[in-house]
Formats: C-alpha cells, structure tokens, sequence
C-alpha cells in the first residue's frame, strides 16, 4: 500500500515534468536508428548476458548504443562497474518516490536517441519514468494501458514471456514498421 502511494505521487511528479518536454516522435525502423538506448533491469548474469549480445550485435551494425541498467542487487553493482557503452544505477540513485536522480540518469533522457528500447518485462517505474521522459524519436516498451503516457510502440507480452523472446518480438515488429508513417 505505501509504496502504490510513493507510486502515485511519482507519477504526479512524470506527469508534470512531461508537460514542461516538448518531444517529436515518429515511427524508426531499426535499420534505420543510428542511435539506440537500451533500458533494462539487472537482476542476474544471463539478464547482463543478453544485453550484451544485443548491444555488440547492433554496434557490429555501426549503431550508436547506450545501455542503461537498473540493479535491485547491491552485489551486483559491484559486479559489473560501467563501462563505454553501460551505465547502471540502482534504489540509491531514486527518491522517495522513485523518481531516478543519477547523473548517468540525466544524461540519458537528455540524450537524443533515434529509437529507445525497455527491455523490462516487470512493471519498473523508474525505467518507464526515463523512457517516458526520454528525446528519442520512439520509444518503444511493454503494452498495458497505464504505459502509454510512457511508450510510443508497445509490445504485448504474455505471463511467461522470457525476455529473450520479448527482444526477439521488439526486432521484428522494429523490422517490419513503416519508417514512413506519419509523426506520431
């Protein structure tokens, strides 16, 4: 119950700072997207393990990735320091009300992304708060009704989705869009 609150007065404060963003969307395919940010959380190595692949896998393409991680784990913060293209941040880095306030976090949202991408399979406010907030052109993230403050495309996933068929989706609908459709 207390944290539906803290949940309810974050999403007041997304709400209010999303009226201040002036963003222009439009549909990207992602043979077209240049530069990509990536939003997941990092519950456990295969998780690391499967963005990396993907990150590697777009940037043998000549695409720009920034991958961006939210660790729940202490442990594993210490585990996988940032690197050139991963910067992580964890519960430390959020306020009362979730509201990420990492440096990392800032620059990411400000960043001016063709095609952002939320690998989160759970429901992770601060990862929906940054992609809500974020300059891509689409941002693209896991369909229910509440996320479309936050997503442009959204996916549907089922219960037993794993996240590896869940990227598997986001490439083929991200494939398969018309890069030519009107703004959004």
């Amino acid at each position: 119950m207390f944290g539906n609150i803290r949940r309810r007065i974050g999403r007041y404060y997304f709400r209010k700072e999303n009226l201040k963003s002036v963003n222009h969307h439009k549909m990207v395919t992602l043979q077209d997207a240049q530069r990509i940010g990536i939003l997941y959380t990092l519950n456990d190595v295969p998780d690391y393990d499967l963005v990396s692949k993907f990150v590697s896998q777009l940037q043998s393409e000549h695409k720009e990735v920034k991958a961006l991680g939210f660790v729940k784990n202490k442990i594993l913060v210490q585990r996988f320091l940032p690197k050139l293209s991963y910067d992580f941040f964890s519960k430390r880095d959020l306020t009362w009300f979730y509201k990420p306030i990492h440096t990392q976090v800032k620059d990411f949202i400000e960043k001016e992304f063709d095609l952002l991408i939320d690998l989160s399979l759970q429901d992770n406010f601060p990862l929906k708060y940054i992609a809500g907030l974020s300059n891509a052109l689409l941002r693209v993230g896991k369909f229910s009704e509440e996320n479309t403050a936050y997503y442009d495309l959204m996916i549907d996933t089922k219960p037993t989705m794993t996240t590896n068929e869940y990227l598997g989706q986001i490439q083929h609908y991200l494939t398969i869009i018309n890069s030519d459709a009107k703004r959004l």
